[in-house]
């Protein structure tokens, strides 16, 4: 039986107690990690052969008890998976260099550096329990050396459960516990649709159905831009200073969260109404650089839509992005060299057609995934 793993992100509820120790976790988990940093980018900068990360963690855990007894009062799971998650970023390193000499990139262009310091400033982190060393009951978890906590809601998967992770953010403690589940069955019909992406409406398919734009970013400017003017009078590192930054980022949180429970409502619809999707290939970097356009398109998640759309649809269908869906016809196949961004409503030179923008786009797509999947 062919299995998955889903994660289900919970906040936390816990004590003064339990807060307490959840920063000493995560701290002992960004200590191991600086130290093993630290003794790496030291060779590096002797040119060195670099110390294996495994030799690092055992060296780690000998001298720990008589250098560093702070580590035994929180669970061992949060220093050692942090060997764990070095390890994966050495990969990721050399991976990229090993690409580059091959001549492949990443989309943005962008360099994977080499493993950097982890900064307090940047908040308290995250430490990792193992499958072993937690119980989940309903609304409780118990975590080692810590008993009982309190979560908002119990976990929605039944399943094996293989991993947990107990982060912070804003002020506030989640855990994400991984889940093995075996996989679904396909219950969405055996058809292709198209959807188009965009600013005005987040998403329009070829049915017809359109998807409303919230605009959460755009919402919540002016209380943005109020809260940051609070944050700027305070004098830096005093405690009004802390209490307009959590304030901030409790807001940001707000705005991510609500960007994040549409973004899920949306993918899922349409995963719900065909088996196949069919996409534009966006440059979603290139369209960044439009600076009056900019914020809306960061604030619409195209990439988080399509990230989501290829784990909850059977099959999605990329289109080449110059494509013309927007200015062909979708009655007779005339391509409107003319048509601009504004023109929302148009009609068709050819055939006198009076086509809606990002419909005719959402069915010229359909049609282009279904020639691709070579569907009828």
């Amino acid at each position: 039986m062919n299995t998955i793993q889903r994660a289900h992100k919970i906040r936390l509820n816990p004590t003064p107690e339990q807060e307490q120790y959840f920063r000493q976790a995560a701290g002992n988990a960004r200590f191991a990690w600086n130290w093993a940093v630290a003794l790496m980018r030291a060779a590096s900068a002797q040119q060195m052969t670099l110390p294996l990360v495994g030799d690092l963690k055992a060296e780690f855990n000998r001298i720990k008890r008589e250098q560093f007894p702070f580590m035994l009062d929180t669970t061992k799971c949060a220093p050692e998976q942090a060997f764990a998650d070095l390890r994966q970023a050495l990969a990721n390193y050399f991976n990229d260099i090993r690409k580059r000499k091959n001549g492949k990139r990443r989309k943005d262009g962008k360099r994977v550096g080499f493993p950097r310091f982890n900064s307090r400033k940047r908040g308290y982190g995250s430490f990792y329990v193992f499958n072993d060393k937690f119980t989940v009951q309903g609304h409780w978890m118990k975590v080692p050396k810590l008993g009982w906590g309190n979560m908002t809601e119990p976990l929605r998967f039944q399943g094996k459960i293989m991993s947990a992770r107990i982060s912070e953010r804003a002020g506030y403690w989640f855990v994400s516990i991984q889940v093995q589940l075996p996989e679904p069955e396909q219950t969405a019909p055996e058809r292709v649709i198209g959807v188009d992406l965009g600013v005005k409406a987040l998403a329009v398919d070829s049915d017809g159905e359109v998807f409303e734009n919230q605009k959460h970013l755009a919402a919540a400017l002016r209380k943005l831009r109020r809260v940051n003017r609070w944050l700027a009078r305070k004098q830096k590192g005093s405690k009004n200073w802390y209490k307009a930054k959590r304030k901030l980022a409790r807001l940001h949180v707000r705005i991510a969260n609500l960007r994040a429970d549409a973004t899920h409502k949306l993918t899922t619809r349409l995963a719900a109404k065909a088996s196949t999707i069919a996409l534009e290939t966006l440059n979603v970097t290139g369209m960044l650089k439009n600076r009056k356009l900019a914020r809306a398109i960061a604030d619409a998640s195209f990439s988080e839509i399509v990230r989501q759309l290829g784990y909850k649809a059977v099959q999605v269908v990329r289109i080449d992005p110059f494509y013309p869906s927007s200015k062909t016809c979708n009655e007779c196949g005339h391509i409107n060299y003319a048509l601009t961004l504004a023109d929302r409503v148009w009609t068709c030179p050819g055939c006198g057609t009076m086509l809606d923008r990002d419909g005719n786009a959402a069915r010229n797509i359909r049609d282009e995934g279904r020639r691709l999947v070579g569907a009828a």
